[in-house]
């Protein structure tokens, strides 16, 4: 026991030592089993059915001294100590059930047991007296954040101590190459690619590169990379990162997208750049027990706690996990020290967490080395919600919004699904986006002829990743091409038509549909036409932002313009002093982050991005088999489900209860596969019935 302390102090100091606490990191490293120092968990071993919390029996010690002291470090200490194994706790009170899951209860248990466990201070001596907190992190909200950012310290040290004794220390871990290597790496790519650079449109991409290279000389903190549409933003915010990384010898760098479907293009390019062992994708939310006999890969290892220099991953991933009290997921916290967090299309974040959004942002930056982008074609207005200044990266936004104007918008009112197929079908060629998966299925029906495509997130990944290459095919080959799709090709599809119809929706999401007309500037402004309309459908999701956008929409000739683009977000983001609810804050969060006690577990139950659960079928086909024979055996893996996750279409609950009622499903837990072949069509994905729900991508 006190080799794998000694080991675990050494670790948890360490991973605490970039944000400067690596004394408190071995403290808490140290003592964390402290508890099974006691005759009640000697006896366990001997197979005693004793019930023993080791891990609240450690945590005792560590509050007692916080109550005799009226010290919050202690006490913070002692709630990580108390949940590196179950997850962090609510404090609760003194008059806590002992039954109940807080802090308060687990101590009131301990304060009720025989056993002394005083044999401890004889191996590892007794708890330190520890050196004042810093001054930045002594407010409510900064200390719960550090309490776990410290946990995640702790947890990953233990893990990591813990593998290595159940291996012989033979885990193969890859952390990849530094951030210098990949910088030279990328400064190849792009001098092999882009050499020549040839008309206005390459020399305006390099100006915005050469813009991201200058401003990454700048100091940390939060900056703003707005490039509309076609700027070429993915790999200048990468030559920012890059850059401002080997200058401030950052260790990572960190990029977040909104969706999951885009996640393996960015993946894809990063690694042709960078190499694929220096790039992690990191979405899945879910834990899978290893198969006897097998070991991990690099790739599952480095996913456990992002070891890796490069991290692709989802908004729902990063924030949740920022606001989690579970060890899976708290266990990489650590690792965003000292990073470039890359958001792109930063506008997406769901407006009912950005306050906490913005507040977890701020917190790394200020406390723990960390640089922010947010970087997206329509910048919202942010500033307002950060105490701190943003420094816009590019010196001339409303300059390369009219060097970028392509398209112009023209807004028809409501129309039937059948009148927009009318106007669609006597295109040659365009892209119609939807509010709804049903909307889309609808007009798709109306529309005839060779190269009609539909695509939504009733469709696997795979296949509008088939769909996708068919469309780039037919667009180059300048053959007929009609697409009616989701807002799924709104963020990383690069595809360029000549005329875009777009059902009223946020007026940043009709902007990014434009950015699919005339992308690459070949046509006259005039002849590329973005067609906004109304349909007659129930969404009650979408009436406050169509009903702002309406407001744009007669302000302003120019919706696209940076003027209206504040304007609507200004609006979005207003908040009427006689509002009892803060829409910035639906959930109340951070009057939770900021109360004087931690409330660790009921934020991570309140913390959803996603508010309806979503269940994932696996379609098989041709290549799967096995696939589908593992999981139907039980079997998982981090493999094993990432490759899954490539045939599945993700069903809210009541359409998963709606087509499990037909039996086609056999439920796997948490997945479940389809039976039927019938129920799955290429063309328009699985077959559901309308329950009046499925409502986006």
């Amino acid at each position: 026991m006190k080799e794998h302390a000694t080991a675990v102090a050494e670790l948890t100091g360490k991973f605490a030592g970039p944000f400067g606490l690596s004394e408190y990191g071995r403290i808490i490293g140290l003592h964390h089993d402290d508890g099974k120092y006691t005759q009640a968990f000697q006896e366990r071993l001997d197979g005693g059915k004793i019930k023993y919390e080791h891990s609240s029996a450690s945590a005792y010690l560590l509050a007692k001294k916080g109550i005799i002291l009226r010290d919050p470090v202690y006490m913070m200490l002692a709630h990580i100590v108390a949940g590196h194994h179950s997850g962090l706790p609510d404090t609760g009170s003194m008059n806590s059930s002992e039954n109940d899951s807080t802090f308060f209860a687990k101590y009131i248990r301990r304060e009720k047991m025989p056993y002394d466990f005083g044999d401890y201070e004889s191996e590892l001596g007794v708890i330190p007296e520890h050196s004042p907190l810093p001054q930045k992190f002594a407010n409510n909200y900064s200390l719960q954040f550090l309490g776990r950012m410290l946990f995640s310290a702790l947890v990953d040290a233990d893990f990591l101590d813990t593998e290595k004794f159940m291996s012989n220390g033979a885990v193969k871990r890859n952390s990849g190459d530094d951030i210098r290597t990949l910088k030279q790496k990328f400064n190849a790519y792009m001098k092999k690619e882009f050499s020549c650079v040839s008309g206005p449109l390459d020399q305006k991409r390099a100006e915005i590169l050469s813009a991201c290279r200058s401003a990454a000389q700048g100091e940390r903190g939060i900056y703003r990379l707005t490039v509309p549409t076609g700027g070429g933003k993915t790999l200048s915010s990468l030559a920012f990162a890059l850059e401002h990384a080997t200058k401030y010898n950052l260790r990572r760098i960190i990029y977040v997208i909104p969706y999951i479907n885009i996640i393996s293009q960015t993946v894809d390019k990063f690694s042709e750049i960078l190499g694929a062992d220096n790039v992690l994708a990191h979405y899945s939310t879910a834990e899978y027990p290893l198969p006897e006999g097998e070991e991990r890969s690099p790739a599952e290892l480095a996913a456990e706690n992002w070891d890796r220099p490069v991290v692709v991953t989802t908004n729902v991933q990063f924030f949740e996990s920022l606001h989690s009290c579970r060890t899976s997921r708290c266990r990489k916290l650590h690792n965003i020290v000292n990073s470039v967090l890359i958001f792109d299309e930063a506008q997406m974040l769901p407006v009912g967490y950005l306050h906490s959004c913005m507040r977890a942002i701020e917190e790394l930056a200020k406390n723990y080395g960390c640089t922010a982008v947010l970087c997206t074609a329509t910048q919202p207005s942010l500033d307002g919600l950060l105490s701190s200044g943003v420094r816009e990266i590019c010196p001339d936004v409303p300059g390369l919004y009219d060097f970028f104007r392509r398209v112009t918008y023209k807004v028809i009112g409501e129309h039937s699904d059948k009148d927009i197929a009318q106007m669609i079908n006597s295109c040659k060629s365009a892209l119609c986006v939807v509010n709804s998966r049903r909307g889309a299925r609808s007009i798709y029906g109306l529309i005839k002829g060779e190269g009609t495509y539909h695509l939504s997130t009733y469709m696997t990944p795979s296949s509008i990743a088939k769909k996708l290459e068919e469309i780039r095919d037919r667009l180059k080959e300048n053959l007929p091409c009609i697409v009616v799709s989701t807002s799924l090709v709104e963020a990383g599809v690069d595809l360029d038509f000549p005329y875009v119809f777009r059902e009223e929706a946020g007026l940043d999401s009709i902007i990014q549909a434009g950015g699919r007309c005339n992308r690459e500037g070949k046509r006259d402004v005039a002849d590329s036409v973005v067609t906004v309309f109304r349909r007659n459908e129930k969404n009650p999701r979408f009436d406050a932002v169509r009903a702002i956008t309406s407001r744009i929409c007669e302000d302003f000739d120019d919706i696209a313009s940076p003027e209206a683009i504040r304007k609507y977000f200004k609006e979005l983001y207003y908040i009427n002093p006689s509002d009892t609810t803060d829409k910035l804050d639906s959930k109340a969060i951070i009057p939770m982050l900021e109360k004087g006690s931690f409330m660790y577990r009921s934020v991570d139950e309140k913390y959803k991005l996603i508010d309806k659960e979503q269940r994932q079928v696996l379609i098989p086909n041709e290549n799967n088999a096995k696939l589908c024979d593992m999981i139907r055996k039980n079997i998982r893996n981090l493999y094993i489900m990432r490759q899954a996750m490539r045939d599945c279409v993700s069903l809210y609950e009541d359409e998963f209860r709606e087509i499990a009622k037909t039996g086609v499903l056999t439920d796997c837990g948490d997945i479940a596969i389809l039976e039927d072949p019938e129920c799955y069509d290429e063309n328009i994905g699985l077959i559901v019935k309308d329950t009046g729900d499925a409502l986006f991508a």
